[in-house]
C-alpha cells in the first residue's frame, strides 16, 4: 500500500509541471462548491485579477428536452492557443471523471470549463494552465482575428 502511494505521489509530481518549450504559461485554478442539488457556485482565482465569483458561468439546455445537459465557466485564457487541466482535488473523485463530466472547450474568445452531471454536484478544485507561444499582450495584438466570435457578421 505505501508503495502504491509513493508512485501516485511521483506521477502527480510529474503530472503538476507544466509542459516545457517556448510556449508563455500563466496558471488558474477554478473552485466550485456546491450548495445542493443543481447550486453550485464557482470561483475563479487569476494570478493577475484575483478571484472572481460565477466567471461567466452559463447553462447549455438541450433543445429536445429542454434540460440543462452541461455548465460552462469562463476561465480568463482569451490570449491562449492551449489550455491543459493539471490536476483536479480531491484527485480520486469518481463524481468527476474527464472527458464524461468535465473537460476544456474553446469557445468564441475564451477557454471553458464544461461541467455536467454528477460533476454538477460535486465541490472541487481545478487546477489548469494557459500557454500562449509569445507574451499574450503581444501575441493578441498580432493575431486579433483569431478571437473573433464565430457568430459576428462582417
Amino acid at each position: 500500500m505505501m508503495r502504491i502511494s509513493i508512485i501516485l505521489s511521483i506521477f502527480s509530481i510529474i503530472c503538476a509541471s507544466p509542459p516545457k518549450g517556448s510556449f508563455y504559461w500563466t496558471d488558474r485554478e477554478i473552485s466550485c462548491t456546491s450548495y445542493a442539488v443543481n447550486r453550485t457556485r464557482c470561483v475563479l482565482n487569476h494570478p493577475d485579477l484575483g478571484p472572481e465569483q460565477n466567471p461567466e458561468c452559463f447553462d447549455e439546455i438541450s433543445p429536445t428536452t429542454g434540460e440543462k445537459t452541461k455548465t460552462f465557466c469562463a476561465l480568463g485564457c482569451e490570449e491562449s492557443l492551449e489550455a491543459t487541466l493539471v490536476k483536479k482535488d480531491p484527485s480520486n473523485s469518481r463524481k468527476c471523471v474527464q472527458h464524461y463530466t468535465y473537460n476544456l472547450e474553446r469557445r468564441r474568445q475564451d477557454w471553458y470549463l464544461w461541467r455536467n452531471g454528477s460533476c454538477l454536484d460535486t465541490t472541487i478544485k481545478f487546477h489548469l494552465i494557459c500557454g500562449t507561444p509569445t507574451n499574450p499582450k503581444i501575441f493578441y495584438r498580432q493575431n486579433e482575428e483569431l478571437f473573433l466570435y464565430e457568430d459576428a457578421t462582417d
